[in-house]
């Protein structure tokens, strides 16, 4: 989500005066607490709904490369795996919320699995059940979905406070 994407529409230059394609890249300057990720799960231009799985780790999602200035010393570096040359931090994530989508790119209902001290919870309008996971249990079956929509991450060293 951090490598350059060229925008699908050209864009008036302001200094050429000519339609160009145009190429966006989002960066973090700095990571928050709490990372919202949304992912495009809505094609308009197509009008449908894109209902590709994906894959995302349920804990440890390293945000750390994504950094700016660790992504620039990693295209500036000549040697790799040279002893001594600069690693990015580790900036880890613990995942604790998913809102699922259900439904068509016109309509549709929203389900979300919620972690809140060690167990995961499933909101759906105004019920709320507790999901069953014996102990040592993967969630993964709570995560696994076609709808994930937005995800929700807590920076590891911020989880000593209440969730």
């Amino acid at each position: 989500f951090t490598a350059p994407e060229t925008l699908a529409d050209p864009v008036d230059c302001p200094w050429c005066k000519r339609k160009t394609r145009t190429r966006k890249q989002i960066t973090f300057s700095t990571l928050p607490r709490v990372l919202c990720l949304h992912l495009k799960r809505f094609d308009a231009a197509r009008n449908r709904k894109i209902h590709d799985p994906v894959s995302f780790p349920i804990n440890g999602l390293n945000m750390g490369c994504h950094l700016p200035h660790w992504r620039e010393v990693r295209a500036n570096s000549t040697e790799e795996g040279v002893a001594g040359s600069p690693s990015s931090p580790d900036v880890l994530y613990d995942l604790f919320g998913i809102v699922n989508h259900i439904g068509s790119l016109h309509q549709g209902h929203y389900v979300v699995n919620v972690k809140v001290k060690d167990e995961w919870f499933q909101v759906n309008d105004a019920f709320v059940e507790k999901n069953d996971i014996s102990v040592g249990e993967s969630p993964s079956n709570i995560v696994k979905s076609d709808g994930a929509y937005v995800l929700f991450y807590i920076r590891r060293d911020a989880t000593s406070s209440s969730r």
